[in-house]
């Protein structure tokens, strides 16, 4: 056990961690860096970030190929339940029964193995990024920063409502800005498919 406790201790400290260190300093020259010598405000600087890992997570769903996953896997099902359809046609009943439930069984297996690659997908593609950039952030952009760069405990200060609400943090600002560009990007590609599927029918037609 303790050579165990030494095996993680070395990935994390020696591995894992400086792997993470370092990839904090490119994102820092690339993204913090410039913003900062252009003087943008925290408020703008997070929402750009937020931005940018919007369209990260979209490159990540394009490069893993979830929509023709999706897509296949509709296909293939759609045709396997076909074929159990037709079994209606066979006429022994334990016959029948038998190969229907062996198709259901089929077809369950092939569902639950589609939904957790799905989930899988789901977790690289938008939860990863995201709990990974806004770990960062709150990193660069801690509470002495922000106190030397606002004068304040918030990023963005909003006037007195109802709810209560001070201001603005620098994760409601990344989590407000990441899911409103994954809205709009989601009804960018469904707009998309809609075309595509008038294109393809005026053709057939």
């Amino acid at each position: 056990m303790e050579v165990l406790n030494r095996l993680l201790d070395w990935l994390y400290y020696d591995c894992v961690a400086p792997l993470f260190q370092l990839a904090g300093r490119l994102l820092s020259l690339i993204f913090i860096q410039p913003l900062v010598m252009l003087h943008v405000p925290l408020w703008l600087h997070v929402i750009c970030i937020a931005v940018f890992t919007a369209c990260f997570s979209f490159f990540l769903r394009r490069l893993l190929g979830v929509e023709q996953k999706v897509k296949h896997f509709n296909a293939l099902f759609v045709e396997k339940r076909r074929r159990q359809q037709d079994l209606q046609l066979i006429s022994d009943k334990y016959s029948r029964e038998a190969l229907y439930r062996v198709t259901d069984d089929e077809l369950n297996s092939d569902f639950n193995t589609y939904l957790a690659h799905h989930y899988a997908r789901y977790v690289t593609v938008y939860m990863l990024p995201l709990f990974l950039v806004l770990a960062w952030l709150n990193t660069v952009f801690s509470e002495a920063v922000i106190l030397a760069g606002t004068g304040h405990a918030f990023v963005l200060t909003v006037p007195a409502n109802r709810f209560g609400v001070p201001g603005m943090s620098v994760t409601s600002i990344f989590l407000l800005t990441y899911v409103f560009c994954l809205i709009i990007g989601f009804q960018i590609l469904r707009r998309k498919s809609r075309q595509a599927k008038g294109e393809n029918g005026s053709l057939s037609s």
